[in-house]
Formats: structure tokens, C-alpha cells, sequence
């Protein structure tokens, strides 16, 4: 008895088997993994510009109100120094604190500083 030999099929060569082809995809894995990473660096990049950008907006809002506050205090300060500086005050002061007086009629002497002094030293 003669076994009926197998038909044989001839085997086409597949991917996996192809020379060169296993290195092909790993340089593909590679180059995918490389842009993922570069996108997730880039997303890195914008979330940080962000982020920078409102922690300087956050700073620029802090500064105006300070700037705020201190034009306010600088009104405040006017205010006062023109309360302070007022004439009446001035001479309540000097009649009430310091005990002064208005001078005499003959107390008054008014000396111009363009004549000289008609003293010698020592007198």
C-alpha cells in the first residue's frame, strides 16, 4: 500500500517571516512613541504657558489694587496735611497750646533784608 502523499502547498512567505520585517516594526513602535511623546511634551509646554499666564494675570490684579490702596492712602494723606497746614489751625494752636499773642501796635518792627546792619560786633 502506497500512501497518497500530501498535496503540497507552497508557503507564502508572511510578514513575520520576511527578513528585515520584525526591525520594521519596531522602527514604527519607535517612531510612534516618539511622537507621543513629543505631543505630551508640547501639551506639557502649553499647560505650563498657561498656567504662568494666570499666575501673572493673578499677580497683575494683586498690584492694581495695591496701586489702589495706595492712591487712596496718598488722598487721605493730602487731605490731612491740608487740614493740618490750614492757617486757622495753625493759629489756634499757637494761641491755645503756645500761649501766644497778637502784637502790640509799637511790637512790630519790620526790618528789609536790603539794609545793612548799622552794628559792630561785640555791642
Amino acid at each position: 500500500m502506497t500512501k497518497n502523499p500530501r498535496p503540497v502547498t507552497p508557503v507564502q512567505p508572511t510578514r513575520e517571516h520576511v527578513p528585515g520585517a520584525q526591525q520594521d516594526r519596531r522602527l514604527k513602535k519607535a517612531k510612534l512613541l516618539t511622537i507621543a511623546l513629543t505631543c505630551f511634551m508640547l501639551s506639557l509646554v502649553v499647560v505650563a504657558q498657561y498656567s504662568s499666564l494666570v499666575i501673572m494675570n493673578y499677580r497683575l490684579s494683586s498690584a492694581r489694587s495695591g496701586l489702589a490702596e495706595a492712591r487712596e492712602s496718598v488722598r487721605s494723606l493730602e487731605l490731612e496735611a491740608a487740614q493740618l497746614g490750614s492757617i486757622s489751625r495753625i493759629d489756634e494752636i499757637a494761641r491755645e497750646e503756645l500761649g501766644m499773642v497778637e502784637p502790640e501796635a509799637g511790637q512790630l518792627k519790620i526790618i528789609s533784608a536790603s539794609q545793612r546792619a548799622r552794628y559792630q560786633p561785640g555791642e
